[in-house]
């Protein structure tokens, strides 16, 4: 399944809790009310608006659904059938964001690996990372930053920017050679 016609499915499926009728919580009397189980096509509607908002992965799912108190042979058999759907994919969402990860907000491979971990996904899927890509995003990135510094010394926008690289994810020695290489040439005059 294409990632367009899985995001069709998804949005369709939206579209479809979004039309059904919520059952109106009963207003009590000041007494505490049972809580009621939940069941598993109410549990699937919970993940499928989970879904309809942003791709999500299996443990995000699974914690939004514990959150509403969902019991866990429920939420195994939810996301056991959005998973046989195609809806849940992990190794694809960690793929998909790594590589928005990488060009919108210009994390190096570590960066990259540390927000798939925090979102419940397995930085293994993903392909063995191109060290020169790496070094060229870290030069970009950094010749990039590089240009908003203009008002400070060289010393104190390299110790900053060097800081800034390896935030972002990126190894020592593509922070090293990033610097080096959008060192500005020639004199400067201040």
């Amino acid at each position: 399944m294409s990632d367009r016609d899985r995001l069709a499915a998804i949005t369709e499926l939206s579209a479809w809790v979004a039309q059904r009728d919520e059952p109106e919580e009963a207003a009590g009397s000041g007494d505490a009310a049972p809580v009621e189980r939940v069941d598993e096509e109410s549990a699937r509607s919970i993940a499928l608006r989970a879904l309809g908002r942003r791709a999500a992965s299996r443990q995000e799912l699974d914690r939004t659904l514990e959150r509403r108190d969902v019991e866990p042979e429920v939420r195994a058999s939810v996301l056991d059938r959005l998973a046989a759907e195609g809806l849940v994919d992990d190794a694809q969402l960690a793929r998909d964001l790594a590589d928005r990860l990488r060009e919108r907000k210009q994390l190096g491979e570590r960066g990259v690996s540390a927000e798939l971990r925090r979102r419940g996904l397995d930085p293994a899927v993903l392909d063995d990372p191109d060290r020169a890509d790496e070094l060229q995003r870290a030069i970009d990135a950094a010749g990039e930053r590089r240009r908003r510094m203009g008002s400070l010394d060289d010393e104190t926008a390299e110790r900053r920017l060097a800081g800034w690289l390896q935030r972002r994810g990126f190894g020592g020695s593509a922070v090293r050679v990033a610097i080096e290489r959008t060192r500005p040439k020639g004199p400067r005059f201040r």
